[in-house]
């Protein structure tokens, strides 16, 4: 029973060694990490007056997150399309939960949101960008005569 488990645990273990080189090479979604998780800190250092009525920000914050999470889950095609749309958002909604902190941390995420956009940048979609060169004459006979998937096949 082992030697069954042994070698789905060297698969995924295989499966996960391009996802943690993409980490280390590409310091787009570490950054936003620690951005997002920097609110933590940010919401302890609240005072309890402020607290309240930012646990209720938080809740619209998050369901209205939610709802466009999922309306944006089922528009995108890629997956990579749907995190840049997620992380927009997600920075919206950070930047107005933080103004209701105080003003300066509102400023401080903004700040640190432009400097990651300006640092660094998405990495690239590596699925289904298939292109063939084709002549004017090769163009013409596919239009005129709609065979589009013997194109797609070869």
């Amino acid at each position: 029973m082992a030697t069954a488990t042994a070698p789905a645990n060297g698969q995924s273990s295989r499966a996960l060694l391009p996802w943690l080189n993409l980490m280390a090479t590409e310091p787009f979604y570490i950054l936003h990490i620690a951005a997002f998780s920097s609110y933590f800190a940010a919401r302890a250092s609240a005072s309890p007056d402020v607290s309240h009525r930012l646990l209720q920000r938080e809740i619209q914050a998050i369901l209205a997150f939610s709802v466009l999470a999922v309306v944006k889950m089922v528009k995108e095609e890629t997956w990579e399309a749907f995190i840049a749309d997620t992380f927009l958002y997600a920075k919206g909604f950070l930047f107005a939960l933080a103004l209701v902190i105080n003003h300066n941390v509102a400023i401080c995420y903004l700040v640190s949101f432009l400097v990651i956009f300006v640092l660094t940048q998405q990495p690239p979609y590596d699925g289904a960008g298939d292109a063939s060169q084709m002549t004017p004459l090769q163009l013409e006979t596919v239009l005129t005569e709609g065979n589009y998937f013997k194109i797609l096949a070869d």
